[in-house]
């Protein structure tokens, strides 16, 4: 038994651990990774090639955060993103548009626009008036002066209207009766025969769309891009799941990848068990950074012979260099008006980087979105640091556990997306409270966040 002298010498040193631990940092770990997740990257990006271009990118140094109360509704799933496509293009020169350029559409008025290349309009080379187009069917019917078409824009009717379309660019809707089939356009030689044109057919009418999907929503440098193509026919897709596919064959599939720079890789399409083509490709980033998305560029045919579907697509794709991950240390901040969540981060290229998630709480005994927190910095390489921060007025009503979620850590001197994970990590209440957050029952039974009193 203690004696009340030893109790009286030990009393002190009780309280003072006890309140060293509740003003000390709460270390904390990320969740693990799931399926959908844009995760860490094994090692940052290092280029010699970029170091230049990385080292010290324009913008604002100063750190910034903000947090505000969420929407009711819940968290979507990312999902990848699908291009689709019912049109193609086909390049020719005046020449050839002199001689008839074939096309084929699988619907009923389909809509033809002719234009100059980049190139020829930069020349100055005079836009085609769809009037002087003549159009010849299968069965050598021809039709001439606007005849055998319902609709017809040229070019100043077009650049007037606004809506977008290269310059020079005229068109026409094929007329009902002609239905679908092939067909041949003719036009008079321009005066340079070397010119180049751009014809688009494009079939709104049509049951047959080219799809292109990525595996996954943003991709890093080093990962493997997966593109699968497929030809479904809307009424199809629009029951699954549950109904039978009703898919045509794609026969011919050719299709590259252009990064922002202009770098140009080949895609090869595979057809795998399920029938369905499939084209991965390990992703290269390392080249002096360019704004803009990666571009995949496909055509392809659906079916074969006289039936064949053409399509042309053209779909982006977000790939970002890692050049910051999080490290896994995540420790709660001892701040009396604020509940906060130090994130540390591996930087490779110093730059102006940003965290935001999504947190969680119960809300009338079910978890429910609370309250949204962005907050970013300037860092530079090594070992650096960002606070993501939620009001504690957010939190009243609200008990643990807490959840954030839709975490993302993002490059905003390079704008790219670095991290996303959905689930992020998960707060005890107890861990909340040993930050100094005191909590009270609300009238409605939940809780308020209050802060504790200033230490005197």
């Amino acid at each position: 038994m203690l004696t009340k002298h030893q109790l009286s010498f030990l009393l002190p040193v009780l309280l003072g651990t006890l309140c060293g631990s509740a003003g000390a940092a709460s270390r904390l770990e990320l969740l693990p990774a799931q399926a959908g997740d844009l995760a860490a990257p094994a090692a940052l990006a290092r280029s010699s090639r970029m170091s230049m271009a990385m080292a010290a990118p324009e913008g604002r140094r100063d750190a910034v955060a903000v947090s505000w109360a969420a929407g009711a509704q819940p968290l979507a799933k990312p999902v990848p993103f699908a291009g689709e496509s019912r049109e193609y293009y086909t390049e020719v020169s005046g020449a050839e548009l002199a001689a008839g350029v074939a096309i084929r559409t699988s619907a009923a008025q389909a809509v033809v626009r002719v234009q100059p290349t980049g190139a020829a309009s930069a020349r100055g080379v005079k836009p085609i008036d769809p009037r002087a187009i003549g159009v010849r069917t299968a069965q050598g019917k021809d039709f001439n002066n606007g005849a055998g078409m319902d609709m017809l824009v040229d070019a100043d009717r077009l650049a007037k209207a606004g809506h977008g379309f290269a310059q020079g660019t005229s068109a026409f809707r094929l007329h009902p009766s002609l239905g679908a089939g092939s067909f041949t356009l003719r036009a008079d030689a321009p005066a340079d025969a070397g010119a180049r044109y751009l014809v688009n057919v494009v079939e709104p009418a049509s049951t047959v769309a080219l799809t292109l999907r990525t595996d996954a929503v943003h991709y890093l440098h080093g990962q493997e891009l997966v593109i699968h193509a497929d030809a479904l026919e809307p009424a199809a897709r629009a029951a699954m799941p549950g109904a039978a596919l009703q898919r045509r064959t794609l026969d011919k599939m050719a299709a590259v990848l252009v990064s922002p720079a202009g770098r140009t890789f080949p895609l090869e399409f595979k057809r795998g068990r399920d029938g369905l083509l499939t084209a991965r490709h390990q992703l290269n980033a390392d080249e002096n950074p360019a704004p803009g998305l990666w571009e995949v560029r496909a055509g392809a045919e659906a079916g074969s012979g006289n039936t064949a579907v053409k399509r042309t697509l053209r779909m982006g794709v977000a790939v970002a260099m890692p050049q910051a991950r999080f490290d896994g240390n995540v420790n709660l901040i001892d701040q009396a008006d604020k509940l906060v969540a130090r994130f540390g981060v591996e930087v490779g290229a110093g730059g102006r980087y940003e965290v935001r998630a999504l947190l969680y709480g119960m809300v009338n005994g079910a978890i429910a979105p609370v309250a949204v927190a962005h907050s970013a910095a300037w860092l530079e390489p090594g070992a650096g640091n960002i606070e993501l921060a939620y009001d504690a007025a957010l939190l009243a009503g609200v008990r643990g556990p807490y959840e954030l979620r839709d975490l993302s850590l993002l490059d905003q001197s390079r704008v790219g997306l670095l991290h996303r994970q959905q689930r992020g990590l998960v707060i005890d209440e107890r861990e909340a409270l040993r930050t100094g957050l005191r909590v009270a029952q609300s009238a409605a039974g939940g809780t308020a966040a209050i802060p504790r009193k200033p230490a005197q």
